[in-house]
């Protein structure tokens, strides 16, 4: 029995510093996975917002673009100079939207009766004194307090078939 113990006592206690050393770099490797994939669930939301941002600010264009035509047309004579084309419609494009309380649309006049663009040279032709056009600039915004914000402009020439100077 005696001997047993002699062995005992010649341990060095290796396995064991070798263990804690394992033990110490795959804790390492653990934590910086599960700081790495926080990271990309945190990227991969931010760009679901973003992108769901900018559908619903492109849904506001489209939806001013739906009104053409319809009694609230934003592009029709005797509309106000700046104005959000949705305010007083009550069934309009945008009540699909999961928020459209978030899109927020101006239409704005920023000239009217003008020369009208050019059609492509080689068509011939002219429309000078024959028709004139407004130009508008419609600005949809979608702000979602604390995620995304996202800002679209488009600009709009309707043309005026007839009018005079």
């Amino acid at each position: 029995m005696r001997g047993s113990y002699r062995f005992c006592d010649r341990q060095s206690g290796v396995a064991l510093a070798l263990s804690l050393l394992f033990l110490l770099v795959v804790t390492i490797i653990s934590v910086v996975a599960a700081s790495n994939s926080a990271l990309g669930l945190k990227m991969s939301s931010n760009m679901q917002d973003s992108y769901r941002s900018l559908q619903e600010a492109e849904a506001g264009l489209y939806g001013t673009l739906g009104l053409v035509g319809t009694a609230q047309d934003p592009f029709s004579a005797g509309r106000p100079v700046e104005r959000n084309p949705f305010e007083e419609a009550t069934d309009h494009p945008l009540r699909g939207l999961a928020d459209d309380d978030l899109v927020d649309v101006d239409v704005f006049l920023i000239a009217t009766d003008r020369v009208c663009p050019r059609p492509p040279s080689g068509r011939g032709g002219t429309s000078v004194g024959i028709t004139e056009c407004d130009y508008y600039r419609v600005m949809s915004e979608h702000e979602d307090e604390g995620k995304a914000r996202t800002q679209v402009e488009m600009g709009v020439v309707k043309t005026n078939i007839g009018s005079n100077r």
